[in-house]
């Protein structure tokens, strides 16, 4: 009996000695970054390495992306519209108003807000999309009176421009408090002057 407890408790160190060394091939083999894992006591297996693999690559394409979102610019013919109607509604749903710095854009989502500076003569105006058009092929953005009269295009009818995203940084106050501030950048927050 003696004997058996012997062989047994022997067997079962044996086993003890040869696990880890065994569990430590496939955590070797492993992508990188896999020692750090094991020895922080997480178990690497292929499907974890597949999965750290697939989020580092949406990481990537998020970040790529929204760089991309940032640097877009068009170039092209901007002409104003308002002169023939003077009451109407645009795509957003509320009524056109000639002396507001909106535009139409084909296919920006409404609310977006950007900077159009005409190549002309050279005066911007920051403008938001709050209607659809142009219907010209030729012709990239459509320009409320007020915008177009800010880039100097109003007797010209049309002007070459070009089209950038406005990056918006939001500002607190000196005297808000951290939750006002963080009330302040939220979207949909409304705007101070």
């Amino acid at each position: 009996m003696v004997a058996c407890l012997f062989a047994f408790a022997s067997t079962a160190c044996g086993r003890e000695a040869t696990a880890p060394a065994e569990n430590k091939a496939p955590l070797a083999a492993g992508a990188d970054g896999a020692d750090a894992d094991a020895t922080a006591g997480h178990p690497v297996t292929a499907w974890a390495a597949s999965v750290r693999a697939a989020l580092a690559r949406r990481s990537h394409r998020l970040m790529t992306a929204s760089r991309s979102a940032l640097s877009w610019s068009e170039h092209g013919v901007a002409s104003w519209y308002g002169h023939l109607r003077q009451v109407r509604s645009t795509s957003s749903g509320r009524p056109f108003d000639p002396h507001a710095l909106t535009a139409a854009h084909p296919t920006l989502p409404m609310g977006t807000r950007v900077l159009v500076r005409s190549q002309d003569t050279g005066r911007s105006v920051v403008v938001t999309v709050n209607d659809r058009g142009p219907f010209l092929h030729h012709r990239i953005i459509d320009l409320s009176p007020a915008a177009a009269a800010r880039i100097g295009m109003l007797d010209a009818g049309t002007a070459h421009v070009v089209i950038e995203p406005l990056t918006e940084v939001a500002q607190a106050e000196p005297d808000d408090t951290s939750a006002e501030a963080i009330a302040a950048a939220e979207p949909g927050a409304p705007r101070r002057p």
